[in-house]
């Protein structure tokens, strides 16, 4: 019975100092104890279980709670790195708002949100207290527009990321887009009070080899009447950027989105522009295209592939109203024939002192000739300028793609034209009025 009672009592102390290597032989123990041994070992195995258990459960916990101080130092890392950028970024513009003040362009920021007004540069400011009313034209049109502009700068952004996921290559920005003084034979640009147009410089593009589109920005313009009856000319440069607003008790959401205006007073450029335009291409007298117009429209005409009815003019008796009436009535001669050519329709332009081009797409030479003669007739029989009104014309047509140069064609039918008044010219005798001073 002792000899049992020792061995049980060696199985507990070995299993509370070394619970994997105790161990009882139940055939050890006498018959009276074998049966309590059996308990103590079961015993013995749950214990031993239960501080397996536990043990593991410790070493999760130790584990969840490593992996709980890690993420609160990544948490802590990450707050300053943004405390670090946000001040960087209160910085830079605190260096911003200062530098754009020495610009003559006038500069505006709203929150992209809430379209508040957060900065506007000593220009803007000068501009909204000297011209109040423009001003206020001026800011409604840049906040209509703050919708659109965010969204199609978003889109941009998005698929420039897009892009640069799948085209690993370096990205080059292009040239700059500003527009130039260069003229151009397009009809002359005529802006309405209050008008503006979105032009959107992010497009992809056609040519392949082409450097592809890096700026995130948006340029349109605008034109506004101003208080003296004067259109003035706005071109506008828009860009989303960061900006932090005035939340400092919670910096996180004191960093917004805000769009940029830098508006671009255009007015001086576009008169100079449209002076040198005029220039170049609009008759004095008539207000009528000149000869270059002329000249650079049917060379496109013949670039792009589109047939056309080519006329000459040439104004009759100019010389018999000079001599008798005087240039000022030859003038009015000659702006008389030029609105009578006008509506003809087509490009109506003066290339001479008494010559002008008509020249008509999808119409035929025999149709613009009818119009031609019906018109002739109609100012041979007025007489009421007290002296005779007429002119000569011959049309051809010069067919898409043609090769023969544009000097044949203007040759050929300034000869046909001059058969023609040969031909039907009634002569001043017949024609010329009474003149009293005569």
């Amino acid at each position: 019975m002792e000899h049992s009672l020792k061995l049980l009592v060696n199985y507990l102390q070995d299993i509370l100092e070394q619970p994997d290597t105790a161990v009882l032989r139940p055939e050890a123990l006498s018959p009276d104890f074998r049966e309590l041994g059996g308990k103590i070992t079961l015993l013995a195995e749950t214990v031993h279980d239960l501080a397996s258990q536990l043990q593991q459960k410790n070493e999760a916990l130790e584990l969840e709670n490593q992996v709980l101080m890690d993420n609160i130092q990544a948490m802590d890392e990450i707050s300053w790195a943004l405390e670090q950028s946000n001040q960087e970024l209160r910085s830079n513009l605190a260096l911003v708002n200062a530098l754009t003040d020495y610009t003559h362009n006038m500069i505006f920021v709203y929150a992209a949100d809430t379209c508040q007004e957060v900065h506007a540069n000593q220009p803007a400011r000068w501009f909204q207290k000297a011209h109040t009313q423009t001003a206020l034209l001026l800011t409604r049109l840049l906040l209509e527009k703050q919708p659109e502009i965010q969204h199609r700068l978003d889109h941009s952004q998005k698929n420039q990321k897009a892009e640069a996921a799948h085209s690993p290559e370096e990205v080059r920005p292009i040239e700059d887009t500003y527009s130039t003084e260069e003229i151009h034979p397009i009809e002359e640009a005529h802006s309405t009070e209050e008008t503006y147009s979105l032009e959107f410089h992010g497009q992809p593009a056609k040519d392949e080899d082409a450097p592809r589109q890096s700026r995130n920005s948006l340029r349109w313009e605008m034109t506004l009447g101003d208080s003296d009856d004067t259109d003035i000319f706005y071109q506008v440069e828009s860009f989303l950027i960061p900006w932090l607003g005035s939340d400092t008790e919670n910096p996180h959401n004191a960093r917004k989105q805000a769009i940029v205006h830098i508006v671009i007073d255009e007015t001086e450029r576009q008169r100079r522009q449209k002076m040198i335009y005029r220039f170049a291409y609009v008759d004095p007298l008539t207000n009528l295209k000149n000869r270059r117009y002329a000249m650079e429209k049917m060379e496109q005409w013949l670039q792009e592939g589109t047939a056309f009815t080519f006329s000459f003019i040439d104004v009759d008796y100019l010389k018999y109203c000079n001599d008798t009436f005087g240039h000022e009535a030859g003038d009015s001669y000659l702006i008389e024939i030029s609105r009578a050519l006008q509506t003809l329709g087509g490009e109506v332009c003066r290339v001479g002192g008494d010559e002008f081009f008509v020249l008509q797409t999808q119409l035929a030479p025999a149709e613009q000739d009818r119009k031609l003669e019906e018109l002739r007739r109609q100012m041979l029989a007025d007489k009421s300028s007290g002296h005779p009104k007429c002119f000569s014309y011959a049309t051809i047509l010069v067919p898409a793609h043609s090769s023969t140069p544009l000097t044949t064609y203007i040759s050929d039918t300034d000869t046909k034209m001059y058969q023609y008044k040969q031909k039907y010219k009634i002569p001043l005798s017949d024609v010329v009025y009474r003149d009293d001073r005569i």
